[in-house]
C-alpha cells in the first residue's frame, strides 16, 4: 500500500498522494505530536528536579548543623538580609551560642530537626520560595520536647544554593521588614504548643 513505509507506520506522502487522511496515520501522527511536545518540556522537567533535589540536599545540611549545634553552619543558611536586620553575623553567633548554652542548663542534651518535604518551589519577585514543614526535638535524661513548625526556602540563584529561614513565631511584620517582596504572599499559620513527653 502506497500510504504505508516499513514496519507498517503511515507515510505522510503516500496519505497526501492517497488523497485521504487514514486512522492509522492519525494515530500516528498523534503519537509523534505527544512526542515532540515531551521533548520541549523534557528540559524544564528535569531542571525542576534537579531544584528540589538541592532543596532536599540543602535542608538536610542545615538540619544537621542544628542537630550538631554548629552555630557557623547554621549562620551559613540563614539568608543574607536576616543576619543584617539582626546586627550582623556576630551577633547572630553568638545569639545562637547563647540560645544552645540555655538548653543545655534546662536539661537538653541532644536536638534532632529533621526536615520534610518541600512544597512546590515557587518564584516570587527575583526570589525562588519553597516552604518545608520541620520537627524540633530537644532530648533530654527524663524529657523529650518536640515543637512543629515551618522553614521557609528562599534561593536568589534559580536553586542553585538555598538559605533557610525558620518560621517559628516569624509574624507578617517580621517577614515583610526582612522581605518586603515576599509580604502577603506566604501564609504564616500559627504553630501548634510543644509536646511536652515524659521519660521515667
Amino acid at each position: 500500500m502506497a500510504a504505508e513505509i516499513e514496519g507498517g507506520a503511515p507515510s505522510l506522502i503516500g496519505c497526501l498522494r492517497d488523497g485521504r487522511m487514514n486512522p492509522s496515520f492519525m494515530r500516528f501522527m498523534r503519537k509523534l505530536r505527544c512526542l515532540f511536545i515531551g521533548f520541549i518540556f523534557l528540559p524544564a522537567l528535569l531542571r525542576a528536579m534537579d531544584v528540589v533535589t538541592i532543596l532536599r540536599r540543602d535542608a538536610g545540611r542545615c538540619a544537621l548543623a542544628w542537630q550538631r549545634g554548629d552555630c557557623e553552619g547554621i549562620v551559613g543558611y540563614l539568608p543574607p538580609q536576616v543576619i543584617a536586620r539582626l546586627g550582623g553575623r556576630a551577633a547572630v553567633l553568638r545569639d545562637l551560642k547563647d540560645q544552645f548554652a540555655q538548653a543545655r542548663a534546662l536539661g537538653a542534651e541532644r536536638m534532632q530537626a529533621l526536615p520534610g518535604r518541600p512544597s512546590a518551589p515557587r518564584r516570587i519577585g527575583r526570589w525562588l520560595t519553597a516552604v518545608l514543614p520541620a520537627t524540633a526535638i530537644l532530648h533530654g535524661a527524663h524529657l523529650e520536647l518536640t515543637q512543629q513548625t515551618r522553614v521557609l526556602a528562599l534561593s536568589s540563584d534559580g536553586g542553585k544554593r538555598w538559605h533557610f529561614l525558620l518560621l517559628y513565631q516569624v509574624t507578617p511584620a517580621d517577614l515583610k521588614a526582612w522581605f518586603p517582596e515576599l509580604a502577603g504572599k506566604i501564609a504564616l499559620p500559627a504553630d501548634p504548643p510543644p509536646q511536652m513527653d515524659v521519660i521515667f
